[in-house]
This record gives C-alpha cells, sequence and structure tokens, in this order.
C-alpha cells in the first residue's frame, strides 16, 4: 500500500508568526524583501514567485509563513503603525507648553518616515490592495496620529498659542502630512543628516500653524 502524503503545515498569519528565533528571523527577512520588491515594481507587479526567489525559499514554503500575497502586505503595514505607538506614548498631552510637545511629536514623525520610506510610501500606493476586513486594523492604528496631533493642537488653542479660530482637524491632518511626506524626498546619502532635517521641518510646521490667523 502506497503511503498516505504528509499533511500541509497549515499557512503562518502575519500576526501570529512562529515563535522561534529561527522563524522569527525568517519572517522578519520576508517582510524586508516583499517591502523592497513592492517598493521598487510596485504590489500589483511583484508575484510570490518573485519573493520566494528573493528569500532563498521554494514558494509552496513562503506560504508556510503567509497565506497571500495580500495578507503579506498586510504584514508590512501594520507594522509600520505598531512601531510607531511609542512615540504617542511619549506625548505629555497635559503639558503647558503644547507648542513644543507638538514639534516633539511632528519631529519623531519625520524622523519615522525617513527611516520607514519604503513602507510608508508602500503604504501611500498599495493601501487598497489590503483585504477589506483588515484595512479597517490599519486605518484605526493610523487614525491614533491624528487623534494625537489634534489633541496637543487643541490644548495650544486652549493655552491661547494657537488662534480659535483653527480647525484642529484640518490642521492635524494638514501637518501629519507634511511631517511624513519626508520619504517621498528624503536621501539618506544627501548633504543634510536626518535628524536636522527632522528638526528644521517640525520647526516649520509648528510656527507656520501658530502664526496662521484664518
Amino acid at each position: 500500500m502506497a503511503a498516505s502524503a504528509p499533511k500541509a503545515t497549515a499557512p503562518i498569519s502575519p500576526k501570529r508568526p512562529r515563535k522561534s528565533a529561527k522563524s522569527i528571523e525568517r519572517w522578519n527577512q520576508i517582510l524586508d524583501v516583499a517591502t523592497r520588491l513592492f517598493r521598487e515594481k510596485g504590489f500589483a507587479a511583484t508575484s510570490m514567485q518573485d519573493v520566494s526567489d528573493e528569500v532563498g525559499l521554494l514558494k509552496g514554503s513562503l506560504y508556510y509563513y503567509v497565506r497571500s500575497k495580500e495578507d503579506l502586505l498586510f504584514g508590512i503595514l501594520r507594522d509600520l503603525h505598531e512601531n510607531g505607538e511609542e512615540i504617542i506614548a511619549a506625548i505629555d498631552f497635559d503639558s503647558t507648553e503644547p507648542l513644543k510637545e507638538l514639534e516633539r511629536f511632528l519631529l519623531q514623525i519625520v524622523l519615522y518616515a525617513g527611516e520607514h520610506a519604503d513602507r510608508l510610501a508602500i503604504f501611500l500606493r498599495d493601501f487598497t490592495f489590503v483585504p477589506q476586513d483588515k484595512q479597517s486594523e490599519i486605518i484605526k492604528e493610523r487614525d491614533m496620529y491624528t487623534h494625537a496631533c489634534e489633541r496637543l493642537i487643541e490644548r495650544a488653542i486652549k493655552m491661547k498659542q494657537i488662534s480659535r479660530k483653527v480647525n484642529a482637524r484640518i490642521a492635524a491632518n494638514a501637518l501629519l502630512r507634511g511631517a511624513s511626506s519626508t520619504h517621498e524626498w528624503y536621501r539618506a546619502d544627501g548633504p543634510m543628516k536626518l535628524k536636522d532635517i527632522a528638526d528644521q521641518v517640525a520647526g516649520i510646521l509648528v510656527r507656520g500653524v501658530a502664526n496662521y490667523t484664518p
């Protein structure tokens, strides 16, 4: 009697990769390779075969770590926002100097955008490819930044450091867009260090909203 084929191992969700150090290292390698390929070629033009070839895995082995290309994209974008939560945790929302707190917050956003330029570019371009049932999770995490920025602006308005005529929601979206757009033009081999760029961008943005009168 012929031996029955072994059952395939269930694919691992990007939310719960295997806990062994080797598997985590491999998962991170897969994310890094997929990030580079998605940024260079675009999500639609990149195949799972492309990813497996670059990682050095058989295509079937890649599915041991992730169910689909869409779930791989989800893993990349989820990590982008989850890894930035410590930025929000460091904010003092009760500060008597909310503009300084806002500037520190935006400085960290610029730094984070520069350090994670590839993933941020993928988010802005390819987010619609994330499975519909998982988009809300990423949107919820993204909105934490907007809410944090809005709270700081409202605090500054209350402290009379920003005009009461400024709409906090509009200002928050404008400031975050300005800070996160660094990924579009920052180059690691450019003439300025990322920290120096972040200092200037954050200062310009905060002084702009502080001096703006509708």
